[in-house]
């Protein structure tokens, strides 16, 4: 007893030391972020302006840069970029070159640190941005180097406080950490990362090999919907050549935040003939991957012939998305498939070469040094052919690997890793542009990623382009990986510029895209496969042609909108059977009164969510393997549908000895949905909410994980919307929750052409990176009350609500 007494205040002593040391950590946490907090306020000289430049932050902590140049305004920016986001900045560039392991605990994101930076080291993302500074004009060159120094100017005052995050990398690397100068090449980094994600499917083809191996090529085609050539023979060859790599692995170990892919945004824009003001309505939403702090930072930059506003990317000198006061301008991601992977045929003779149709080639072979904090050096070699990196080196090599050379290889070829990339300055003109031509001008420049970019000025015109470099093949449509040892599959070059998809004042006066096909079928190039599902683009058009005349407030609630049209082709095949209980008759009839809008408050969307959730677990999971069924796990509404009319045998549960139907399959989803939630929210329908499974979750990178500093550095609310809406707010589909939002607006802009003072800007969260700053949430009840903001007014208006002012100047001696 005495023993177990002795124990048991042991015990007590552990938990309650603790208990304190995590107080303390608490405490000093909290002073250390509270003292991170930037000055909004005072006069800094600083090395590399050429003229005094004002940023005042007004009421809503979005500053207002004045400066007598575009280099001097891209200086400004990137000051203020530091002092909210510098530790974001800072994870982003990391991230692109591939060094994240030099300061991160090996699973702290959530997925294997080292796996991300062999992945970003084989792909030589950072070397192409490097490359890519050299192919600038001189001027956008200096716009780049401008907001460099901003940034360096910021980091390098010797008092400067970093925030917790980054504070407490400097503590882990027992304090050695000290960041470094900003580089040109840092801003590059941003628009290859976006690219990787927005552009191409090499994942995907990785998946769809996967997947022939469990279920058979033609299945394959049956999931992908194929169009163009027949893939038989590919499919085949593909399986055969490559039957020695480890397709799950390599899969899974390039999976990272960087190459999963993005592909939601809404945008529409209106003539004068459907406007109250008779003047252009532009709205458009850019959806990706939810956290804190978020993707957007709104600015606006003012000097001689330049007035721009809207969202910027910390990190970047550019405003991507927005308006400057003659012009405006909004994306939606095409879905261009500009990645192809080849198969590549190792000499047998030699294999440090490859089969080219020329004959062998040596591969081009560089060697890959990550430092890791917490463990050894690995160094990595990275082979290339001519079409781009081997990504089989990717894969981090075990005592347990044959390294014996195979036999072949897939290497990646995609326009995001073109050195010569001009898209930075092609982005950053269009903030510039004052008419039509302008515009077209600055969008020739743009490489990747293909952005669905729609136009309007105060004129009254309204267009759209999509500008890219689109390959042309000589066969095939990329949707699979292709012999590398012909030119039979090689790309013949690019799509001219005057070919690519355009409009320009169409007889409509209404122009929508929301991802789906953006080109009719009888367009005579090839542009993707993988277009979005056409629902949210249908409910946009829908609502656009329900009013004559719509006013800026309309293309407000149009954002907001709840509506999910994929329940009205899903529901009645659903309901079409007979309920099997008294449970499920309940969830009947609830559905087939429901009005299909998605609401927090209600049960409807999260009995209907988790019925098809369950449909498509219950349909192919049996098939795939719980590893290969994760990868599809997002439920498919078109696919479903099509299961059920055309193979109605999938239906058939491979584990049980009765044959069932597609209607027992159905039934079965139904129960198995309703049981899992009353086991979360209790028996009673009527009392289930939506809004309890799917919260928008905006997760802090590090801290989330944490269950003490969860609660501070996440935000987290119930979300209306799902998958299909226009308010988009995408499941995961993963893990304990997995209703919860994860993917969606990060931003929202609705631009007035009868007066550019009256547009209106939204984000979800706010301005600043600091847990504890004021700034950091000060935009989450407006986003929920659809409470957007003017960024607007007078240097003297301005300056009279503002938060504070900063006076940049050159040094005075």
């Amino acid at each position: 007893m005495r023993r177990l007494a002795r124990l048991a205040v042991g015990l007590g002593k552990f938990v309650a030391g603790t208990v304190l040391a995590i107080l303390v950590f608490l405490t000093g946490a909290f002073f250390q972020v509270r003292g991170a907090l930037p000055p909004y306020s005072g006069h800094i000289e600083a090395a590399g302006l050429k003229a005094p430049v004002e940023i005042l932050r007004d009421k809503n902590a979005v500053p207002h840069i004045i400066a007598g140049s575009i280099e001097d305004a891209a200086f400004g920016l990137g000051y203020v970029h530091a002092q909210d986001r510098f530790w974001q900045m800072e994870m982003l560039r990391r991230l692109g070159q591939g060094r994240l392991a030099e300061l991160l605990p090996p699973r702290l994101i959530g997925s294997s640190i080292v796996d991300t930076d062999r992945t970003m080291r084989g792909l030589g993302l950072y070397r192409r941005a490097t490359e890519s500074l050299n192919a600038l004009s001189p001027g956008m060159r200096g716009t780049i180097e401008a907001y460099a120094a901003g940034v360096n100017a910021w980091i390098g005052d010797d008092d400067q406080q970093f925030g917790l995050e980054l504070t407490l990398i400097k503590l882990l690397s027992g304090g050695s950490y000290k960041p470094e100068p900003w580089r040109a090449a840092d801003s590059l980094v941003w628009a290859k990362l976006m690219a990787l994600s927005l552009d191409g499917n090499w994942r995907a083809e990785l998946l769809r090999l996967r997947l022939s191996r469990k279920i058979g090529a033609d299945t394959v085609k049956f999931l992908i919907e194929p169009v163009g050539d027949n893939q038989d023979a590919t499919l085949s060859m593909a399986n055969e050549a490559l039957k020695r790599t480890d397709l799950d692995r390599l899969y899974r170990e390039t999976d990272n935040i960087a190459t999963r892919k993005r592909e939601a945004s809404n945008e529409w824009v209106l003539s004068g003939t459907h406007s109250v003001s008779e003047k252009p309505l532009l709205a458009n939403d850019p959806h990706l991957g939810l956290g804190f702090p978020g993707t957007w930072y709104l600015a606006r930059l003012v000097g001689p012939g330049f007035d721009i506003r809207g969202a910027t990317s910390p990190g970047s000198p550019a405003v991507v998305l927005g308006h400057n006061g003659t012009i405006g301008w909004g994306f939606t991601t095409t879905n261009l498939d500009s990645q192809d992977l080849f198969i590549e045929r190792v000499d047998p003779t030699d294999p440090n070469r490859y089969i080219t149709p020329d004959g062998p080639r040596p591969f081009a072979v560089r060697e890959e040094t990550i430092n890791v904090r917490w463990g050894e050096p690995i160094t990595m070699r990275v082979r290339e052919t001519r079409h781009g990196p081997v990504i089989d080196d990717f894969i981090q090599r075990t005592g347990n690997d044959d390294l014996t050379p195979q036999g072949h290889v897939l290497a990646l070829q995609a326009t995001a890793l073109d050195g010569a990339d001009t898209s930075a300055e092609g982005f950053g003109r269009l903030g510039l542009a004052q008419n039509w031509e302008d515009f077209q001008a600055a969008a020739r420049r743009i490489v990747s990623p293909m952005q669905n970019m729609v136009y309007a000025d105060t004129a009254g015109n309204v267009g759209l382009i999509a500008p890219a470099r689109v390959p042309i093949r000589r066969k095939g449509d990329g949707s699979m990986p292709v012999p590398g040892w012909t030119s039979e599959f090689d790309w013949a070059g690019f799509v001219p510029f005057d070919e690519l998809p355009k409009v320009y004042n169409p007889p409509s006066g209404i122009i929508v895209n929301a991802n789906a096909r953006l080109v009719p079928d009888d367009y005579r190039h090839f542009i993707s496969r993988d277009w979005a599902d056409p629902y949210r683009q249908r409910r946009a058009n829908e609502m656009l042609r329900e009013v004559e005349r719509h006013p800026v407030y309309g293309m407000i609630v149009m954002q907001a909108d709840n509506r999910t049209l994929d329940a009205d082709d899903m529901l009645p095949v659903l309901l079409k059977g007979t309920p099997r209980n008294a449970r499920a008759a309940k969830a009947h009839a609830m559905l087939k009164s429901w009005n299909r809008f998605m609401l927090a408050s209600r049960p409807e969307p999260l009995i209907y969510t988790a019925w098809i959730w369950e449909l498509q677990r219950g349909i192919m999971a049996d098939e795939l393997g719980a590893e290969l069924f994760q990868s599809m796990a997002s439920p498919d509404v078109p696919l479903l549908l099509r299961i059920i009319r055309d193979k109605p045998g999938w239906c058939d549960d491979g584990g049980t000895r009765q044959v069932e139907t597609c209607e027992d399959a159905i039934a079965l989803a139904l129960d198995r949905a309703l049981a899992w939630i009353s086991r979360r929210q209790g028996p009673d329908i009527e009392t289930w909410q939506w809004g309890i499974e799917h919260d928008a979750a905006h997760r802090h990178p590090m801290f989330d994980g944490i269950p003490l500093l969860r609660d501070i550095a996440s935000v987290r609310f119930p979300s209306d919307g799902g998958g299909q809406t226009l308010n988009r707010a995408q499941p995961s589909y993963r893990g304990s929750r997995p209703f919860e939002a994860i993917h969606g607006a990060g931003y929202r802009g609705v631009y007035d052409f009868s007066d550019l003072d009256n547009s209106r800007f939204a984000m979800p969260l706010g301005q600043s990176g600091n847990m504890l700053s004021p700034w950091a949430r000060n935009f989450v009840q407006r986003w929920q009350s659809l409470s957007y903001i003017e960024i607007a007014g007078s240097r003297a208006e301005v300056n009279r609500s503002a938060v504070g002012t900063i006076t940049l100047a050159p040094p005075t001696r």
